[in-house]
């Protein structure tokens, strides 16, 4: 039966996981002994991710965890079906068994931390990630667990200790393009330009059509004021990746900014980011931080070249899918309802619970959905203030459609403003929960 596997296992590995779900079920047998099961188990399981199929997927890992319930390799296996369900809790609660069960496993210790990220709980992720790393004896160790780890520090603004975690691994395996990519972004990001620079064009050496590595490395070209060489590299990066929402956006704007440009070439490039970054995101590729991204820098964009009717529309359009900023708040605010006076009145930040009904669905809402709530985060004087200026941004979001808005102030925040600070609405804290007639909850797009 081994070489078998050791088959199966080169075709998973190789992508070939419709060949190696085909094998598996020829393979399986009711009295196969466990040392046979458990490896069919996990591969089959995995396989059958691999090509989508992940109602099977999920039967599959519940009935092998059934059957070995103190088995760490089938707890991992049914652990990562419940994270590709978005199943949080479980698919923790999968992982903290499994590392108990084998507290020397790698890959239980990175898994589990990948889930408690995402569950906001970052101490403790990044303590499973270094642990993961501490047990790793490969040279170099574990890929994931150190991007994970780089990339975690980094949103937490610790960018020494990241820089630390990237130049370590690549210390071990200094031809890794992707680590030389987030390798050359943390240093861009601590201002040692040069430095990124020669590690993006290391792994353009090694993958000379490399997106990301030319859309970063042109972006730090453009912060060293080598615009042409940054304009140049990041064309080549829209040929490499001629869908890539954010290098359309970020060409767009360079090329509307630009006293030469071509003004239909940019707008075609911002709105063309646009309808992509919708299209990619309703599918499921992209999540909303990444599209905020991108509509935050078509906004600017059009803001900055005196296009205001647009960008509001853009604003408007974000509003909607909860992809709006606080940039894209306050540049409006500031136009709209004016600042606070120093020294004068004073302006609290307020917490407003919303709830908004209709009777008809618009088209880009879920299917069956009669309503929404969120909660947004008002500048205002006071509270009539501030549910005034959450109605009128409320408004604006479906003008086409009869919405009754319930606005409720839950609370004043503890910390003011006083002089630094637009009027209106300056966050989304909670991002839309759809809800149908009957009140169900929906998921939102």
């Amino acid at each position: 039966m081994r070489p078998q596997l050791d088959a199966i296992a080169t075709l998973l590995d190789q992508g070939a996981a419709d060949s190696a779900v085909r094998l598996l079920r020829s393979s399986w047998e009711p009295e196969l002994p466990e040392h046979d099961r458990i490896p069919i188990y996990c591969m089959w399981i995995r396989g059958l991710c691999d090509i989508g199929d992940y109602e099977h997927a999920l039967t599959l890992a519940r009935r092998a965890a059934g059957e070995f319930p103190r088995k760490p390799d089938i707890l991992t296996a049914l652990g990562n079906v419940l994270d590709l369900y978005g199943e949080l809790d479980q698919a923790r609660e999968a992982f903290e068994v499994a590392v108990a069960l084998d507290p020397g496993g790698v890959l239980q210790h990175y898994n589990l931390g990948a889930v408690l990220e995402r569950l906001g709980d970052e101490a403790r992720a990044e303590d499973c990630y270094r642990e993961a790393l501490a047990l790793d004896e490969n040279a170099p160790t574990m890929v994931e667990a150190n991007a994970a780890l780089g990339a975690l520090l980094r949103r937490q603004a610790r960018l020494e200790e990241a820089e630390e975690v990237y130049d370590r691994y690549l210390q071990e395996d200094p031809l890794d393009v992707e680590m030389l990519v987030e390798h050359g972004i943390c240093l861009s990001d601590l201002d040692r330009l040069e430095e990124a620079i020669e590690r993006f064009e290391t792994a353009l050496s090694l993958e000379p059509l490399h997106g990301s590595a030319l859309y970063n490395e042109a972006i730090t070209l453009y912060r060293l004021g080598r615009h042409d060489a940054a304009r140049e590299t990041m064309e080549r990066a829209h040929v490499a990746e001629r869908d890539n929402p954010l290098t359309l956006a970020v060409l767009g704007a360079w090329t509307l900014a630009d006293p030469n440009g071509d003004l239909d070439v940019a707008l075609r490039l911002l709105y063309w980011a646009l309808d992509l970054v919708a299209t990619f995101h309703d599918r499921g590729e992209f999540g909303s931080g990444y599209a905020s991204l991108v509509a935050e820098e078509v906004f600017e964009s059009l803001w900055q070249n005196g296009r205001r009717t647009e960008a509001r529309e853009v604003a408007r359009l974000a509003g909607r899918r909860d992809w709006i900023t606080p940039h894209m708040f306050d540049t409006i605010n500031r136009v709209d309802h004016g600042t606070t006076a120093p020294g004068s009145t004073r302006a609290d930040a307020f917490r407003v619970r919303v709830r908004a009904e209709l009777d008809s669905t618009p088209d880009d809402w879920p299917d069956g959905a009669g309503g929404y709530t969120t909660d947004l985060t008002v500048i205002a004087s006071d509270e009539d203030e501030a549910r005034e200026l959450t109605l009128r941004y409320l408004e604006q979001l479906e003008p086409t459609v009869e919405v009754q808005f319930d606005v409720d102030v839950v609370s004043r925040g503890a910390e003011s403003f006083d002089g630094a600070r637009a009027r209106g609405v300056a966050r989304v804290d909670g991002s839309r929960a759809y809800f149908g007639s009957e009140a169900a909850p929906k998921a939102a797009r």
